[in-house]
């Protein structure tokens, strides 16, 4: 472009001039998903993007079952949901979609980007959403926080003493719930694969520090819940 100056770094142009430096944008990913990409946090550096699963969020929507509600608690960026908006995995229901997060920037996000009849974006704490909208009907993808670090800007919501603590209130919750529902957490989380639940990998489809990462699924879903 004329009159734009780009420097090398490594070989690769970059443009010098402050791009988003102050607010958060959308964006559209690979996948064709929208985002949130970041402004510099306090540190002066930038965040790759909000923190999600958005690297199996399109193997994880092909194993959701039927169900007339599908619930994310803990919504972030909903990418599950984004890849059932679309020719829907979940057919042959009135579906209901529910996001719902506690932080106020992610909701007003939410609002501002789902504004469509079949989506209720709500702003409380998880657990209330859950037992709010548990039903025999209802299927839930619960994506808690994984790391407290990555939750120490002003953006994020992190209101527990610990990732234990969402663990153990988590999973002692869906001990007693009637709804099906998939955690999705680190490959390493013992508590999950210890919790008596099934327990399966996702591989990303992302490569993160030139690997292919695996999430951990903790789920009640069984062969028969699929039609």
């Amino acid at each position: 472009m004329e009159g734009l100056k780009l420097e090398s770094h490594r070989g690769i142009k970059t443009n010098p001039n402050p791009r988003n430096e102050d607010v958060a944008k959308t964006i559209i990913n690979r996948f064709g998903q929208k985002s949130i990409s970041l402004p510099r946090i306090d540190d002066g550096k930038r965040l790759a993007g909000y923190a999600g699963i958005t690297g199996i969020s399109r193997r994880l929507a092909r194993l959701i079952p039927d169900c007339d509600v599908y619930c994310e608690p803990l919504a972030g960026t909903a990418k599950v949901c984004q890849e059932l908006f679309g020719p829907k995995k979940i057919s042959g229901y009135p579906i209901q979609f529910i996001l719902n997060d506690k932080s106020k920037f992610v909701a007003k996000w939410l609002r501002k980007e789902f504004n469509y009849n079949d989506v209720k974006i709500t702003c409380t704490d998880f657990k209330y959403c859950i037992k709010k909208y548990d039903s025999k009907n209802t299927v839930f993808v619960i994506d808690q926080p994984w790391f407290k670090s990555f939750y120490d800007q002003g953006f994020s919501h992190f209101d527990r003493e610990s990732v234990k603590a969402y663990d153990e209130e988590i999973l002692e919750l869906c001990k007693s719930i009637k709804g099906k529902f998939f955690i999705t957490t680190r490959r390493e989380n013992n508590r999950m694969k210890k919790s008596g639940f099934k327990n399966i990998f996702i591989q990303s489809e992302y490569v993160v520090m030139g690997k292919y990462p695996h999430v951990l699924i903790t789920t009640n879903v069984s062969k028969e819940d699929y039609n």
